[in-house]
This record gives structure tokens, C-alpha cells and sequence, in this order.
């Protein structure tokens, strides 16, 4: 997966603090860095676009993050992030409320809020940023695993932090078709999260917004399976089909074509992966689900302009 590396390594040691506060600053905004410890301050950030989430793989040594109150906008406010302790102890610091973290132990905030985390020894994170837009019509509270405190809670709390453990090790590794799906899942699993904990506080929890993230995350689970229909979503999510409209009304494509459209997504990123090799065109269609060769040839004209055998000569002549 494409992604960009920051490192302090190759500064001066004089210039190491000011170049982390510059790198810091990139991805988060103007914030105060305060240095704990180690003058040699070798620290190292890469970041990869998944789907719509930013992900950034961070390892540095003690240190310090705050955003004071007198910082009233950033360009970082369109974004709540979702911090994962991967070595290292930290706490976080919002209004009055503080929150340890452990190795495993994740935190999903506003960063709009003034705070502060403070890592105590040298660390490895995964952050999380994602777009407000993203969680639309959610109530969206902060969560911390340490305030899991029922069964459901402390389980989606740990599939999360495992998938994201998992996610962190393999990002360099994986092609970049499949962001979107990726990030389907990690909204799937932090919605599913948001109402166990709406849930535990007696709150209403808004049931459309999660049943959407929770749809999207089942489809990319699912795509390459013929029978994938409304009929059988709606079964697995325990709700009618009118309802499963309904709850896609405020999006721009209908589910139907929200499957489809992910179904051409794939295929025509594993034709671009695969062009050198020049797959058989009809393979790739049933292998994402199709069952007509000629339908999805008229759905993949329609949809990217072009017809699948055009574009993979394309992209062959491309690479000789």
C-alpha cells in the first residue's frame, strides 16, 4: 500500500526537535510537543491512505501532545481520531477526565476538545484519523477500553483492538485496492462499538446510522459471493428489506447499486494489478460475484467509461 515516511534520523540533533514539531503539525495540527527524554529523539512516522481513514504507524520516544485551549481551529478538525497503543504506556487528558493505555488498549476521541496524551516511555502507535463524515448521524461519544465494563462492550472492544494490531503489522504489505473495504470494516466494528456503549449508558442509539456502517462492513465481507442480495443482508441483519432502504435513503446510490458498485471497484483494480498477466476477463467478473460476463461488461463500460477489454489492453501497452 502506497504511504509516505517521515523520519527525524537523517536531522542534526539540534534539528530533530523542530523537525518532529514539523511533522507533527502535518498530520495533526499546530499543537505544543513537549520532549520528555532521549536528546538523540529519533522518531519515525508512516502514513497510508485506507479508503477515507488516514492511518499513521508511529514510533517515538517520550513525549508529550497538547492542544491548549487558546488553539481555537485547526485544519485536523474535520477529523476525530482513534489512537492505538501498541508498545509504551500513555494517558490521555480531556476536560477532567484522564485514560490509561496499555499495549492493546485504544482510545476514539474529538480532538476539537483541548487535550493531551502523554506517552511516559518510548512508544509504538497506530493512529486513526477519520472524517466526521464518515460517522454521519452518529451520536459519536469518546470511548476508551478501559471504561468497557459489560460483556458485549469488552468484546467489541477487544475485536477491534485486534483487527487494528493485525491491520498495523501488515499495512505495507497489502495492495492499495483494497482501502476501501478495509476502512468499511473499521467503521463497521467502531459503529457496532458506539452502540454497545450507547447501550450501557441507557442512551438511545441512533440505529439507522449504525445499521448503515454495520451493512457496508457485511457487503465487503461478502462480495464475492453470488447470493449476495437484500434478501440475505436483511436476514442477517435482522431487519425488513423496507427498512434496509430506508436507512440508505440519506446516501448517494441505493444499496443495490452500492453493491454493484463495489463489485466493479474490485475488478477493475484486480485488472489493473493483473494486467501484465492478462487474466480472462470473465474470471475476474465471477470471481467478484458476477454471473453474466456481458452484464458486467455493460456495467463496467457504464460505470469507468471505458469497456474492461479496452482498459486492460490500455494498461498492458502501458507497461511495455
Amino acid at each position: 500500500m502506497d504511504h509516505s515516511d517521515f523520519t527525524t534520523r537523517g536531522e542534526h540533533r539540534a534539528d530533530r526537535a523542530a523537525a518532529w514539531g514539523r511533522i507533527n503539525a502535518h498530520y495533526f495540527g499546530n499543537l505544543a510537543v513537549d520532549r520528555l527524554e532521549d536528546p538523540e529523539l529519533e522518531a519515525d512516522i508512516s502514513a497510508f491512505d485506507v479508503g477515507p481513514l488516514r492511518m499513521l504507524r508511529i514510533h517515538a520516544p517520550a513525549h508529550r501532545v497538547r492542544r491548549c485551549g487558546s488553539v481555537t481551529e485547526l485544519p485536523m478538525d474535520s477529523l476525530y481520531k482513534l489512537v492505538l497503543q501498541l508498545q509504551g504506556h500513555a494517558e490521555i487528558q480531556q476536560g477532567e477526565r484522564a485514560f490509561t493505555l496499555h499495549p492493546g488498549d485504544w482510545s476514539f476521541y474529538d480532538p476539537r476538545v483541548p487535550y493531551s496524551v502523554t506517552n511516559f516511555e518510548r512508544m509504538d502507535l497506530l493512529v486513526v484519523q477519520v472524517p466526521r463524515e464518515q460517522l454521519r448521524g452518529f451520536k459519536v461519544p469518546s470511548l476508551h477500553t478501559c471504561e468497557a465494563s459489560s460483556s458485549n462492550a469488552q468484546g467489541l472492544y477487544a475485536v477491534l483492538s485486534s483487527f487494528l494490531r493485525s491491520l498495523a503489522g501488515q499495512l505495507p504489505a497489502l495492495p492499495n485496492g483494497v482501502g476501501q473495504p478495509l476502512s468499511e470494516t473499521v467503521i463497521g466494528l467502531l459503529a457496532s462499538t458506539m452502540a454497545a456503549h450507547q447501550s450501557e449508558a441507557s442512551e438511545h442509539a441512533t440505529l439507522p446510522s449504525v445499521l448503515r456502517a454495520r451493512v457496508k462492513q457485511y457487503v465487503h465481507a461478502h462480495l464475492a459471493e453470488v447470493d449476495l442480495s437484500i434478501d440475505r443482508i436483511a436476514l442477517a441483519m435482522r431487519c425488513s428489506k423496507r427498512y434496509l432502504h430506508r436507512v440508505f435513503e440519506d446516501e448517494s446510490i441505493s444499496i443495490d447499486r452500492y453493491i454493484w458498485q463495489a463489485r466493479l471497484e474490485r475488478c477493475h483494480q484486480e485488472l489493473s494489478e493483473r494486467a501484465a498477466a492478462k487474466p480472462m476477463i470473465s474470471q475476474v467478473a465471477f470471481a467478484w460475484g458476477f454471473n453474466s460476463s456481458a452484464h458486467f461488461c455493460r456495467m463496467y463500460k457504464k460505470h469507468f467509461g471505458e469497456a474492461p477489454s479496452e482498459f486492460q489492453r490500455r494498461r498492458v501497452q502501458a507497461e511495455l
